[in-house]
């Protein structure tokens, strides 16, 4: 009788030798794949600072999790091709016991960034005595061609946002602001906009004294503090924009983070709110010193640390959260939202806080 189509296996033949796979070609695929975290892993835990290209290529740490999985997976499956081959599998044994404490030692830097902070094993900072007042801010980097600003302001108002921050805010984005009704939503507002450096500003439903910008810094950053009813501390507000990590531009990058460090102390006593782009991730290790200093970063508080916010409006999908708000001890996180605007490469990010009772 004649037949067609391929023959079925044999029921001794295992599967991927069916599929021309070898234990081999497996443990070459296991290796391929796990090279891209073993590496930023090494870079993640290395003690000392680390210059170009690994202070650019740490952020992508979280990105390679799925590609380490994938790894321990044909490292599993060159175990089982070799052993039912009757061959000697211990160099496949090994190897998928390395990749499982790769993948193991990844997720515990990782994971923790999606776990909210009530369930984390160190609990996050709790507001006082009792509920202070609730406060909505908002951050988007407006980028150097600009959001349209009556769409900006919309998203603003239709979030019932009361402080808004708008780092690198060129002259021409502040007229359309101005012109599309900013006063109106925000009557206070605190902004370092020249056509000399790249600007930023600060705009608040509530009565808001503005503050010199922070000094020394390759872009501005508007500070400004606020007095919220319901509540005596002021809340001591920056725009923050740091230079990116750019060969070249490290040092600098490096110093801006550790001056941000020092503004809580500035000024009156109070709650201090940081929000904006710090062209960093908390796989750097200088943005983790910066939290280390008694910052939390929202989004990690409620756990949703791991949304990329940037690139956006870009051929490459989002990677990395280079964005953040960062508040002090004393205020509770209870929402992080994210949003994505025409006209900029970064996205926007909402919080809501409770601030210290009084």
């Amino acid at each position: 009788m004649e037949t067609f189509g391929s023959p079925l296996p044999s029921p001794g033949k295992p599967l991927p030798a069916v599929l021309g796979w070898s234990s081999a070609t497996a443990a070459a695929g296991a290796v391929l794949f796990g090279l891209p975290g073993s590496l930023l892993l090494g870079v993640r835990l290395f003690p000392w600072e680390v210059g170009t290209p690994w202070i650019q290529l740490v952020s992508a740490l979280p990105a390679t999790l799925p590609f380490t999985a994938a790894a321990l997976g044909l490292a599993l499956l060159a175990v089982w091709t070799g052993t039912r081959r009757h061959h000697r599998a211990g160099g496949q044994l090994v190897l998928a016991l390395l990749l499982a404490a790769l993948l193991m030692a990844q997720s515990a830097l990782v994971l923790p960034r999606a776990i909210p902070a009530t369930r984390a094993a160190r609990p996050v900072q709790i507001a006082g005595p009792g509920p202070g007042p609730g406060l909505r801010v908002m951050t988007l980097n407006v980028g150097e061609s600009g959001v349209d600003a009556a769409r900006l302001l919309a998203e603003a108002r239709n979030r019932e946002v009361d402080i808004l921050a708008l780092p690198e805010l060129a002259p021409q984005g502040l007229e359309a602001l101005v012109e599309a009704g900013v006063a109106d939503l925000f009557p206070y507002r605190s902004v370092d906009v020249d056509w000399v450096g790249v600007g930023s500003g600060l705009f608040s439903k509530y009565a808001m004294e503005p503050r010199r910008r922070v000094p020394g810094t390759e872009f501005h950053q508007s500070r400004a503090v606020a007095s919220i009813p319901g509540t005596d501390a002021p809340v001591k507000l920056t725009a923050v924009h740091v230079q990116s990590p750019r060969p070249g531009l490290i040092w600098n990058w490096r110093q801006e983070l550790r001056q941000l460090g020092t503004l809580p102390a500035q000024g009156p006593a109070g709650t201090t709110v940081l929000l904006g782009d710090f062209n960093s991730s908390a796989d750097h290790r200088e943005f983790r010193a910066l939290l280390a200093g008694g910052l939390t970063d929202a989004a990690h508080a409620v756990g949703k640390g791991l949304a990329p916010t940037w690139p956006v409006n870009s051929e490459v999908p989002p990677f990395v959260a280079v964005d953040h708000i960062l508040v002090s001890a004393g205020v509770k996180v209870t929402d992080v939202e994210s949003f994505i605007l025409p006209g900029t490469d970064h996205a926007g990010l909402v919080a809501d806080l409770v601030l210290p009772a009084p």
